[in-house]
């Protein structure tokens, strides 16, 4: 794994220099991708614009697996099969997506929601550029009601604390954007049992799911998603977790890189410090019925 990413490092230094990014010999000293991309990698690399992105995504995917995200990738890895559904709520750049892809394949399909217009539109391309058919990306955000909201953007660039939550005017950008409920999204599409269900939405985790009490009831995913005080306009956890548990669900969550009952979890101590090693806010839900 440690020289996966040495590789992965040097392919994203080539790519860096835009030396790599161009078609013409002369330009790249003579190496193309295919010099340096190993067969059996999983990604079509062609000779376009798309290139870098390309190598972008793959990168930031490998480094979810491998560093970031290790628990929670391996958690998408091990419960998701060839001809399987999931849902990737809050896409953002497309890691979660991409892993999600890879283990439904053709026979499976992925539904990434990604209210962030500039990502939304990215990943559309990624995946167009890799044929692949199995996944569909929506640029929409989720929540208890159809229409249109507001969505705040930190910095006002593509972020990934963008949130349907009330947020400070003064430090967010503000767009309007579209949204639906999962209910809503489903009522009209044929889908086999939905196996997981992936959720990070800053802070707006209970109206999504309320939005989604139906496909709950009825598919009964396993569900992974982001949950903080930090991002809770009441600071509280607890009814997003009620909820849940009233519809038949048992929760867990990461600590330190094994899933232990809900019922050992403390905000107070799990989520005093992000920067500390024992931060947990990574949560799995598992229908007991």
């Amino acid at each position: 794994m440690s020289l996966l990413n040495i590789f992965i490092d040097q392919i994203m230094a080539l790519a860096k220099d835009s030396q790599i990014c161009s078609s013409d010999p002369k330009r790249t000293h003579g190496r193309t991708l295919r010099d340096v991309w190993p067969p059996g990698c999983g990604l079509r690399i062609e000779r376009s614009a798309m290139w870098f992105p390309t190598l972008k995504w793959i990168y930031r995917a490998w480094r979810y697996r491998l560093a970031t995200e290790r628990d929670e990738i391996a958690f998408v890895r091990s419960h998701l099969g060839p001809g399987d559904v999931a849902i990737d709520i809050g896409a953002h750049k497309g890691a979660f997506s991409y892993w999600m892809a890879r283990q439904v394949g053709p026979r499976g399909h992925v539904f990434s929601f990604e209210p962030q217009p500039v990502l939304a539109n990215r990943l559309v391309q990624l995946v167009r550029g890799q044929n692949w058919s199995q996944v569909t990306v929506e640029n929409r955000a989720l929540s208890s009601q159809e229409g249109v909201a507001t969505l705040s953007v930190p910095g006002g660039k593509p972020s990934p604390g963008a949130t349907l939550e009330p947020r400070d005017v003064n430090l967010c950008e503000q767009i309007t954007v579209p949204v639906s409920t999962l209910d809503s999204y489903f009522a009209d599409r044929q889908v086999s049992a939905i196996k997981l269900v992936k959720c990070d939405v800053e802070g707006h985790e209970l109206e999504v799911f309320r939005g989604a009490a139906q496909l709950l009831r009825q598919h009964k995913p396993l569900l992974l998603f982001e949950c903080e005080t930090r991002h809770r306009q009441d600071g509280r956890l607890d009814d997003v977790f009620r909820f849940l548990i009233d519809l038949g669900y048992r929760g867990e969550f990461f600590r330190q890189g094994k899933l232990t009952s809900l019922q050992q979890f403390d905000p107070v101590i799990h989520q005093a410090d992000p920067e500390n090693a024992a931060y947990a806010n990574n949560f799995v839900f598992t229908a007991t019925a």
